[in-house]
């Protein structure tokens, strides 16, 4: 045991882990107690996961419960965790796959015995209370204590007394101090991102364990915030990628929670990577609706391949997010796995996003007639998948979006100019003149802009010289060096022709 664990201290140390991913290890604790529960004889719904949080009495501190900085609610810090589960518990095969690093046993699901070096890397030690049946049927009880320094210590084996049921609790103690601070503190924050990362065993068809969060006399059923977030069943699908299978869950969550719109993406049936998609998926910006009411889109994104790739802290996958050049047709990257699961929630929410669609287009049509008319003659040259535009956005930012589109028409005829002065070779006559006439009406739609914005600009500066002409308060007339500021540019042309606001321009 001691040579398989030799190396643990500095397996450890080499372990990386933000700061802010310090429940992460309690998380891997619960779904391994998932999995202990589903190797145990059980009837189905007698499995039961007991997460007690620990803390510190003598400590108090205000924090916000939503944003974790100092605001409301005094709460004392959390210097551990109980985890206790009714699974099959600590035996001799566990046992020994416990102290073996890189152990194969249960890797059909996944584990790569990565979450005991999270328990250290956050942790300062672990204790294990484990009542298991051995190979005879006969309850025994095994504890033992797991650091970083000495792998597995003072443990003991021994026959369980009278009336004791089978029950494994595993004891994170010490929470790093720049760990813990960067975590959440509350119960109800903890129980939300526990459920979060342990969503897709509460969609699957199997469906999970009992899962309780005690902390003091505050008691969170996980099973009640599912019926809660839930806005339907899910919806699974399989796509496939160069040979490759993708399994993806659709998942609709009620349009009170606290989630964007996203794509998670597993390992291991575990929550390894998320990605904000508002604004990816055309229409898909606020929260959506249907005949049942608003709704939070997610997609779990599940894979042997995500498996193979996962990084062995579970943060993130070893997959490039480019491939190109020898291996472009062989090889997968992320981007395509992104590219194609961002298609498929598309089309599975293109019913719900046609009303978002539509008020994006009257966002864009109405800021067009009444205040940006030079967009008007181009609007048609741009693809109406671009010009989906979430209905909310400030008109700011609507017009930089414009200008971009119209920069780029602009860049396309600069670009169409220099080859439209020379045939292409063997290029028939009908078809020269097809791309001479396209060339030549997007140029006249380019000078009825500019006309627009003239017009548009010149009636700017007409108001401002209006303005600027009345009496003040005081019965005065502004200063003439201000009137004949404004009045400089449209009669000289100092602008040089570069902002068509002046006479000359």
């Amino acid at each position: 045991m001691g040579q398989r664990l030799f190396y643990l201290h500095g397996r450890v140390r080499h372990t990386k882990l933000p700061k802010t991913s310090g429940l992460l290890p309690l998380f891997e604790a619960v779904v391994n107690s998932i999995h202990s529960i589903e190797e145990a004889d059980l009837v189905p719904g007698e499995g039961k996961i007991v997460v007690e949080i620990l803390r510190d009495v003598q400590s108090s501190f205000d924090y916000d419960a939503d944003h974790n900085r100092p605001g409301r609610d005094p709460v004392e810090d959390i210097i551990g965790f109980k985890i206790i589960d009714n699974g099959i518990g600590f035996n001799d095969i566990n046992l020994e796959s416990f102290k073996t690093l890189d152990s194969e046993h249960k890797a059909n699901k996944g584990c790569r015995g990565v979450g005991r070096l999270l328990w250290l890397k956050v942790f300062d030690s672990v204790t294990v209370n484990s009542v298991y049946k051995d190979a005879n049927a006969s309850l025994r009880r095994r504890v033992f204590d797991f650091t970083a320094n000495s792998g597995v210590v003072r443990e003991t084996d021994e026959v369980a007394q009278n009336n004791v049921e089978r029950v494994t609790c595993i004891h994170l103690n010490g929470f790093a101090k720049a760990y813990r601070d960067a975590s959440r503190k509350t119960a109800e924050t903890i129980s939300k991102c526990l459920f979060e990362h342990c969503l897709w065993y509460f969609v699957r068809p199997g469906g999970t364990p009992e899962i309780i969060l005690k902390d003091g006399t505050e008691t969170i059923f996980l099973d009640q915030i599912y019926e809660v977030s839930m806005h339907s069943l899910a919806v699974s699908e399989i796509i496939t990628l160069k040979d490759i299978n993708f399994e993806l869950t659709h998942v609709k969550l009620q349009g009170n929670s606290a989630q964007s719109h996203s794509i998670a993406f597993c390992a291991a049936s575990r929550l390894v990577k998320e990605e904000n998609i508002k604004g990816k998926v055309p229409g898909l910006y606020g929260r959506i609706e249907d005949e049942e009411g608003d709704f939070v889109y997610s997609c779990y994104v599940s894979s042997p391949y995500l498996d193979e790739n996962v990084r062995s802290e579970r943060t993130g996958f070893d997959i490039d997010d480019d491939v190109s050049g020898l291996f472009e047709e062989s090889q997968i990257s992320f981007g395509e796995i992104r590219d194609a699961v961002v298609e498929r929630a598309t089309n599975h929410l293109s019913a719900y996003l046609q009303e978002s669609k539509r008020k994006g287009r009257e966002r864009v049509e109405l800021f067009v007639s009444e205040k940006a008319p030079r967009y008007r003659p181009i609007l048609s040259r741009i693809p109406d998948d671009l010009l989906v535009v979430d209905p909310n956005m400030s008109d700011k930012d609507l017009d930089i979006l414009l200008h971009k589109h119209l920069a780029e028409i602009e860049r396309q005829l600069l670009s169409d100019g220099h080859d439209i002065m020379v045939p292409l070779d063997r290029e028939a006559w009908p078809d020269y003149k097809k791309r001479l006439n396209e060339y030549l009406s997007t140029a006249e739609d380019i000078k009825k802009s500019d006309l627009a914005n003239y017009v548009s600009h010149r009636k700017v500066i007409l108001d401002l010289l209006e303005k600027a002409i009345e009496r003040d308060k005081n019965g005065k007339y502004a200063r003439e060096d201000l009137i004949h500021g404004l009045l400089m540019p449209m009669r000289t042309g100092r602008c040089q022709g570069s902002c068509r606001l002046c006479l000359d321009c």
